[in-house]
């Protein structure tokens, strides 16, 4: 008898659940391990949703690629422009891999932006001491804020979001509310709470709208 399909290694297979109660999955006769996070398709997914460890590793390998050209960005003989250009083409993308589904909050947007600000610096070979302000510096660097970055990308994909079938996984799951009663304290910054602020309650509507790229600036600066 012929067997299509695919082959699990039950030791490189985990799982993840949002209850508490302590279920046990088997294969085989064998137990999966049960973990609260892990890699999926180069993003950690943890369990409760924690961006900030998510954005650690995005700012980490944001450095390792900085470290990596770090001679071409010091180097007081290349122009600017090809050191704006490598950034941009290089660190940024892995400082935001996967930006558009976090829920930002102050706190990690000013991570995000003191990051840069220490790169730029590097490029610069300007110190703390030196009390150079930042707008001078950005001034000369003109790198692309990355906040607003961030802000730019969500926006745009909370549009392609809004436009998916009503069938597609992604959809469905943003605008499904769970059957559950919210744990007492502070609720959690939540992926649309930003959206709302700017187009209201009823975002995925707006999103469908002309009026939706007028916005995006809005939204972009609202810092």
């Amino acid at each position: 008898m012929l067997f299509l399909g695919l082959n699990v290694n039950v030791a490189k297979t985990k799982w993840l659940s949002t209850e508490d109660a302590q279920h046990r999955l088997h294969l085989g006769g064998e137990t999966i391990e049960r973990v609260t996070s892990f890699i999926y398709l180069g993003q950690l997914v943890n369990w409760p949703r924690d961006h900030n460890k998510e954005i650690s590793r995005r700012l980490a390998a944001g450095w390792a690629t900085f470290s990596k050209y770090v001679t071409f960005f010091t180097a007081p003989r290349i122009p600017m422009r090809l050191k704006r250009r490598l950034f941009h083409q290089c660190v940024l993308p892995a400082m935001l891999y996967g930006c558009e589904t976090w829920a930002l909050t102050k706190a990690t947007e000013d991570r995000l932006a003191k990051a840069q600000r220490r790169m730029e610096r590097r490029i610069l070979r300007v110190r703390l001491r030196d009390r150079r302000p930042n707008a001078l510096l950005r001034g000369i660097t003109k790198l692309h804020d990355i906040v607003e970055c961030a802000r730019r990308r969500k926006w745009r994909f909370a549009a392609k979001v809004a436009g998916l079938d009503a069938t597609r996984w992604t959809r469905t799951m943003t605008s499904w509310t769970p059957d559950a009663t919210r744990p007492v304290g502070r609720p959690r910054r939540r992926w649309a709470d930003e959206l709302r602020g700017v187009a209201g309650s009823d975002w995925l509507r707006a999103a469908m709208l002309p009026s939706w790229n007028a916005m995006e600036s809005r939204f972009v600066c609202n810092k």
